[in-house]
């Protein structure tokens, strides 16, 4: 159900808003809302930084923190949530020093490998890289020349009539080249060298000859290398306590929720006041957490305003409850709407098992399920989701016996009867699955065509129930006898008269021109393919459990031919076999766990979400974001608890 909303006016003493909000916070039922900007805070900004510098933190050691796959969500209690920042906080300067001296070191790295690059291919000139220097009348050129620039070179001397000195280094090819000319034919020298793409290495200011120099920044460059293999290790013993920076960033954000809730309050020199929406069925509760502050305070209620928007948040049982999941994977439900998850949770656990249909199947999905809720301790819509897939998994044993196989076996031929299935044989018996999965899916949309007929009468519609609602169901309902049951073919046909005629007469009853109101009532009937459509979608249930035993059964045939295959070769050949053919029959079933549970997850869900919601559900519903003790890597638990 959709929980009802009051509009929340709390005043209290300035000096003590920060306890109360603490009390809510704990409560997590009253979401605050601000009429204008939020008041600038320094504590706010603050928060914000810390929660940023962890997060940032966390960033940094991801590289060297290998999360186990399956690892349960650590607990902590309130307490030890927030002494956890104090340590935190340390890591988290350790890990930004280290991670500042870390990025230095590559740059300086880079620079090392750039500097010996451009020096190597002088390393043979023996002259002091100091003493290459520009003089009053000589000027020096290095650089590394290919062919084409090795012409020019060569030519200098005929083209400028003038005199230089030339010595080259390495192989053919590339070559290093040094050249000594006048200082008056630098430019000239260099026009030409231009052309060629030749690009001036200008030695850098270092003492020693090139191989002198090479050596030394190779030595440098090996110490930097350890400093950085020495950091990179240290970074991943900070990685090892991930947890304190997790405990911290979680401690931090819960703080800056609660400075997000101060700086959206009215505040004076001496009171402040509190503007939200609180949940109706936790005013009590949000009574009692103030007083356990202060009873210096002034708290008032009402009714939202008709052009006002309250949040949506549902509850329902712990048995309906996962189901939500579903719903919001499509929309939130409007305030004013209806809560679909416990209208539809029926249908998914029936469709999604029809749809698995395999019993191995299932029960490996409710073991899995159940032992991941119990050990990993999944949160939120996690939690919402892994509860869904284990219910999946029960359904599937139950309609297992009735539709279905075990991991691909026929039931008679585990127990060697001849009474099973108990309903139907997807692969024998095709129109009646056909059938029941149609049924069914007629059974569906009524169930969606009765919700929004009490969404209606709620409303003070009784038009709208009776004339768009009601008549689809007369209409359907006669369609279905007429062909169904021939023997009451005259109540079928009255069904469809007046089903038919309500929607041809009253559909468009809001104008008040007869033809356009009966051209209205024609396009409300003209619905009818929709409707068929609709039904036939509910196929699907029947093709989906058809391929889950299918693949099943093909795997089951490959085992037992491979097993077959190793089985003349003796008894080595039969322990081979058996070894061989049983880990491909685990890996395949394996395969087809998963792909036949994710159809049957998507396509039950496609069931809902198309042919269901389409019938009744408002899907604009604003989110409920109270203010609460939100964490995203540990569940808080009561001292008790702990």
């Amino acid at each position: 159900m959709i929980v009802p909303m009051k509009r929340l006016t709390l005043i209290g003493l300035a000096n003590e808003r920060e306890q109360v909000l603490c009390a809510l916070q704990r409560l997590k039922a009253v979401q605050i809302i601000s009429e204008g900007q939020l008041t600038d805070s320094a504590k706010l900004r603050l928060l914000e930084e810390k929660v940023d510098r962890l997060d940032s933190a966390r960033k940094s050691i991801k590289a060297y923190y290998k999360k186990p796959l399956l690892s349960p969500t650590p607990q902590c209690t309130e307490d030890q949530l927030y002494k956890s920042k104090a340590s935190g906080d340390a890591l988290c300067r350790e890990i930004e020093g280290l991670e500042s001296e870390q990025s230095a070191c590559k740059a300086e790295i880079e620079r090392e490998k750039a500097l010996i690059a451009s020096l190597e291919p002088f390393r043979e000139l023996g002259t002091d890289i100091e003493l290459i220097k520009p003089t009053k009348h000589i000027s020096y050129i290095l650089g590394v020349a290919d062919a084409k620039a090795m012409e020019v070179i060569e030519s200098i001397e005929s083209c400028l009539d003038t005199h230089i000195g030339l010595e080259t280094f390495g192989a053919e090819g590339a070559r290093a080249v040094i050249i000594a000319c006048q200082s008056i034919d630098y430019e000239p020298v260099m026009r030409m060298l231009k052309e060629t793409g030749f690009v001036e290495f200008m030695p850098p200011k270092l003492t020693g000859t090139f191989s002198q120099n090479i050596e030394k920044e190779k030595a440098k460059l090996n110490s930097i290398s350890e400093r950085l293999e020495e950091i990179n290790k240290q970074l991943a013993e900070a990685a090892k306590k991930r947890a304190e920076l997790d405990m911290a960033a979680d401690a931090y954000a819960i703080e800056r929720d609660r400075a997000q809730g101060d700086a959206a309050l009215s505040v004076s020199e001496y009171a402040y006041v509190l503007d939200g929406w609180a949940r109706a069925d936790r005013l009590d509760d949000i009574k009692a957490a103030i007083e356990s502050v202060t009873d210096a305070y002034y708290m008032d209620t009402r009714d939202p305003l008709d052009d006002e928007t309250p949040p949506s948040v549902t509850r329902n049982s712990k048995l309906i409850e996962p189901f939500e999941v579903i719903t919001e994977m499509y929309a939130l439900p409007s305030y004013r709407g209806m809560d679909a998850a416990a209208v539809m949770a029926p249908f998914y656990f029936l469709f999604f098992g029809m749809m698995l249909s395999d019993f191995g199947y299932g029960m490996l999905l409710f073991i899995g399920g159940m032992l991941y809720t119990k050990y990993l301790k999944p949160m939120g819509n996690t939690a919402k989701l892994v509860k869904v897939i284990t219910y999946g998994g029960l359904s599937t044993m139950l309609c297992a016996p009735f539709i279905g196989t075990f991991f691909g076996m026929e039931w008679n031929d585990i127990f060697s009867t001849t009474i099973f299935p108990l309903l139907f044989d997807p692969m024998t018996d095709v129109m009646p699955m056909m059938l029941l999965s149609c049924g069914l899916g007629l059974v569906h949309m009524y169930a969606g065509i009765i919700a929004k007929m009490y969404m209606c009468f709620r409303d003070g519609d009784w038009q709208s129930a009776t004339f768009d609602q009601l008549s689809w169901m007369l209409l359907l309902t006669g369609l279905v006898l007429l062909f169904a049951a021939p023997a009451i073919k005259t109540a079928a046909l009255v069904l469809i008269i007046l089903g038919g005629g309500m929607l041809l007469l009253f559909s468009g009853r809001s104008a008040k021109n007869p033809i356009i109101r009966l051209g209205k009532g024609f396009s409300a009937l003209y619905n009818i393919t929709g409707y068929l459509s609709d039904i036939l979608s509910y196929v699907r249930i029947f093709a989906l459990g058809l391929v889950s035993g299918a693949m099943g059964m093909v795997f089951n045939l490959i085992g037992g031919l491979l097993y077959k295959a190793f089985g003349g070769l003796g008894v080595p050949g039969v322990i081979i076999g058996l070894i061989i053919a049983g880990f491909l029959l685990i890996v395949l079933h394996l395969f087809s766990l998963f792909i036949n549970t994710l159809g049957a997850f998507a396509h039950t869900a496609r069931l809902q979400f198309i042919e269901f919601f389409g019938k009744f559900y408002e899907a604009d519903g604003v989110r409920f974001k109270p203010l609460g003790m939100n964490t995203r890597t540990v569940n808080i638990v009561d001292d008790a608890a702990e």
